[in-house]
């Protein structure tokens, strides 16, 4: 016999459960793997929805001063989850936001990383403040 024929049949070998019900492996992975794989698109759009404020407050906060604007307003032009070193590798996950801040006829984009609501960075990749900003 094969290897390959070796680990087919015991992929699909039955699985004894404590209520001794025999149920096919793939059936019970299958069963185990779905919501967790459901439940990571929810995860994702929360721990965006989760930083989005302490992210636009971080990059308003950096802006106004650059600016030297007190009334300028922030927007978020887009975001995205990273995930650092791999989550099964033992890393972790930042949210990041591309964020404009405008006002005083000057404006400026950041990009603000979080690793939560009370750690949150801002970068400016250029340095530039554009005159004429709406």
């Amino acid at each position: 016999m094969k290897t390959t024929e070796k680990l087919n049949t015991h992929v699909n070998d039955p699985v004894r459960t404590r209520s001794n019900m025999n149920i096919p492996f793939r059936a019970g992975l299958a069963a185990l793997m779905l919501p967790l794989i459901l439940s990571a698109c929810a995860t994702e759009a929360e721990f965006l929805a989760q930083n989005a404020p302490a992210a636009q407050n971080t990059a308003l906060t950096r802006g106004r001063f650059e600016l030297n604007c007190p009334q300028a307003t922030a927007t978020v032009l887009s975001q995205k989850v990273t995930y650092i070193n791999g989550i099964a590798a033992g890393g972790y996950e930042w949210t990041e936001y591309t964020i404009g801040v405008r006002g005083c006829n000057k404006q400026t984009v950041y990009m603000v990383a979080c690793r939560d609501r009370d750690n949150c960075n801002a970068f400016s990749q250029t340095g530039n403040v554009f005159e004429g900003g709406k």
